[in-house]
C-alpha cells in the first residue's frame, strides 16, 4: 500500500500486486503473456486481423470497496484517469458498493397486426408457455417475465420486452437467441409478422456506489503554500453536483468523469464498455431529463457521493475465453460472481468523478493529477 506506488519500477510494482494478492504461478504467466503472442493465435480471432493494438495496463491503488483493499486494474491511454482514481480511492476511503437488481431484456418487434388488443390477450394468456420456450437450453440463465408496448409506426406495431436473469453472463447473447426462438411461435398464435429479435442494451446490473469523506479529509495543501479549507472543497463540490442536475452541457461531461473509471477497469476485464455507455446515458435521461449518474450532498457533516449505475456485465461467456489476461485479472482479484465485477466498477467510477469534482473545485483540471497523486 506504498503511497509512493507510481514511483515504482514496473517489475516492482508486479512485486507489489503479486504480494498483496499472491497469485497463481498461472495467473501470473498469463499476465506477463501476450493475449495473441502468435500470428496463429490472433487469427483464430477473425475478421481480418493485421495486429495488436497495445494499450497499458495500469494499477491503482488505495482502493477500499466494501471493506477489502484492491489495486484495480485499468486498461486507458490516459494516465492522468489512473492518477485521479488513485487520489480519488485515498480520499473517499471505504466505498460501499452494492448490486440492487440485475436483469437481461431481450425486444420483438411485431407488425402486420389485424386486431392489436386481441394479439395482447393472447401474449399474456401464452405467458407461461412462452417463458418455458425461452429457457429450453439455457441452464444458466431465466427468463422469468415479459411485457407488451404499442406503438403507431405508420401501422400499429407490438414490442414484446423479455426479462432474463443472465446469471454470471452478461446477457447480450442469451436474451437475443431467447427471443429468436419465440418469435415464430407468438408470430403464428397472433397472426402477424416478426421483424426485430434483439437485446435491449437498456439493461444490466443497477449497481450504487457510496461514500463519506470526513471533512479533515477534504483539505489540500501544495508545495507552493496554497491551501484549501475542507469546508469550502466540501461547499465547492456539493455547488458543482447541483450544477450538473440543472445543466445538461454540465451533467455530461461529469458522466464522462464517473465514465473514465467505468470504462477503463471494463476494459481490462474484457467488458463490453459500449453497451455499459449505451446502457448509463439511457439511465441518466430516466426521469425525462439528462441527469448526472452521480450527486454530492452533506449529511451530519460528511460529504457524502452516491453513484447509480446500469452496468451490464459479466465474468463467463463474451469474450472473455480469448482473453488470457481478461481471465488472469479475474482470478487475480478473486472476483467469483458478475455481482462483484458491477460493484468494483462502481466504485471506480465514483473515485474518478470525486477525483475531477475536488480538481474543479481548488486546482482546476490541468494542473490536478499531477498535484493530487502526490
Amino acid at each position: 500500500m506504498d503511497s509512493k506506488f507510481y514511483n515504482l519500477s514496473i517489475l516492482e510494482r508486479f512485486k507489489v500486486i503479486a504480494e498483496h494478492y499472491r497469485p497463481s504461478l498461472e495467473t501470473i504467466v498469463a499476465l506477463k503473456r501476450e493475449n495473441f503472442p502468435s500470428w496463429v493465435e490472433l487469427e483464430r480471432l477473425g475478421e481480418n486481423p493485421i495486429g495488436t493494438y497495445d494499450l497499458p495496463l495500469r494499477f491503482a491503488n488505495y482502493f477500499s470497496i466494501n471493506g477489502r483493499y484492491f489495486y484495480l486494474p485499468y486498461v486507458i491511454e490516459e494516465s492522468s484517469v489512473v492518477a485521479g482514481a488513485c487520489y480519488g480511492a485515498k480520499v473517499t476511503g471505504n466505498i460501499e458498493a452494492k448490486v440492487l437488481k440485475s436483469w437481461a431484456k431481450s425486444q420483438i418487434q411485431f407488425f402486420g397486426i389485424k386486431e392489436p388488443e386481441k394479439a395482447k390477450e393472447k401474449i399474456l394468456k401464452m405467458k407461461e408457455e412462452i417463458l418455458d420456450l425461452a429457457n429450453r437450453g439455457h441452464r444458466h440463465s431465466k427468463a422469468y417475465d415479459l411485457g407488451i408496448k404499442e406503438y403507431m409506426l405508420g401501422e400499429k406495431c407490438l414490442i414484446l420486452d423479455l426479462y432474463v436473469d443472465p446469471g454470471d453472463a452478461m446477457g447480450a447473447a442469451v436474451a437475443s437467441e431467447m427471443a429468436e426462438s419465440i418469435a415464430p411461435k407468438i408470430s403464428e398464435a397472433i397472426e402477424a409478422k416478426f421483424n426485430g429479435r434483439i437485446i435491449s442494451n437498456y439493461s444490466g446490473r443497477l449497481t450504487k456506489a457510496k461514500a463519506r469523506i470526513p471533512v479533515e479529509r477534504l483539505e489540500r495543501k501544495l508545495d507552493d503554500g496554497t491551501k484549501w479549507n475542507g469546508e469550502e472543497v466540501k461547499d465547492r463540490i456539493i455547488l458543482l453536483s447541483r450544477w450538473a442536475e440543472e445543466d445538461v452541457d454540465r451533467a455530461v461531461t461529469h458522466n464522462k468523469g464517473i465514465m473514465n473509471g467505468v470504462d477503463a477497469v471494463a476494459l481490462a476485464f474484457c467488458q463490453d464498455w459500449r453497451a455499459i455507455e449505451a446502457a448509463n446515458h439511457a439511465h441518466a435521461c430516466r426521469e425525462g431529463k439528462y441527469k448526472p449518474l452521480s450527486r454530492w450532498y452533506e449529511e451530519n457533516g460528511y460529504l457524502v457521493g452516491e453513484a447509480e449505475l446500469l452496468l451490464p456485465c459479466g465474468i463467463v461467456g463474451g469474450e472473455i475465453k480469448n482473453f488470457g489476461k481478461a481471465k488472469a485479472l479475474i482470478e487475480l482479484l478473486g472476483i467469483r460472481r458478475s455481482d462483484e465485477l458491477a460493484e468494483i466498477m462502481a466504485a471506480a467510477g465514483l473515485a474518478n468523478n470525486f477525483a475531477a469534482l475536488s480538481m474543479l473545485a481548488t486546482i482546476g483540471i490541468g494542473r490536478g493529477h499531477k498535484v493530487f497523486r502526490k
